[in-house]
């Protein structure tokens, strides 16, 4: 039987369509699996990132935290240290006074005291100065400020007696002042040496 162009043709036309056929089952299906594939590895790598990302961040808010945290114990454990530290104490009430321009003379601390079941010890701490009214008040501000938690719990104010029975006008009078002031020291830590009791006199 002859075979016509026609018929020739299609022939060639389904061999091509054949060969295309198996190209793609051979070729291109396979690029398709690995195309799933790829897509796979791809969202476990994004669920990899987010899971690192996340371990991150927690762990930055924990480094965060604790460096708040020991900030925190560094400035209590100066507010409150676990023994008295009289001379630091001393020499930071000389600054103050100092700096608010009063005239300190004496610092006389009392013996401590243990409180609430030896959790603290409270140290009263006798203080005479002489200033006049704006430097007290400058004085008080400062020791609020102070390292060491500080607290005045009496204060006693006179004028100076003065021999010159005409004061200038204007100018404020000399006050001594008495004040005890109570520093504290974690746990019942509270030994007092006898260099602890310090006079001194300072002129503005």
């Amino acid at each position: 039987m002859k075979i016509t162009s026609m018929q020739k043709m299609i022939a060639v036309a389904v061999g091509f369509v054949a060969l295309a056929v198996v190209a793609i089952v051979l070729l291109v299906m396979p690029m398709f699996a690995d195309l799933d594939s790829l897509a796979l590895q791809k969202a476990g790598a994004q669920r990899d990132l987010q899971l690192a990302q996340s371990r991150l961040a927690q762990l930055e808010s924990t480094k965060s935290r604790s460096a708040a945290t020991e900030a925190e114990m560094l400035k209590i454990g100066t507010e409150m240290p676990d023994s008295p530290q009289l001379p630091t104490l001393i020499m930071e009430l000389q600054d103050i006074a100092n700096a608010a321009g009063v005239s300190v003379t004496s610092f006389s601390p009392a013996q401590p005291n243990p409180v609430a079941g030896g959790k603290y010890t409270e140290i009263s701490l006798n203080t005479q100065i002489t200033a006049q009214w704006a430097d007290l008040l400058d004085y008080l501000r400062r020791v609020d400020k102070a390292t060491r938690l500080l607290r005045v719990t009496n204060i006693t104010v006179a004028p100076v007696a003065s021999t010159d029975t005409t004061p200038v006008v204007g100018e404020e009078p000399d006050l001594t002042v008495s004040l005890t002031t109570k520093a504290y020291v974690i746990g019942a830590n509270g030994v007092i040496s006898a260099a602890g009791s310090t006079s001194t006199g300072t002129t503005k």
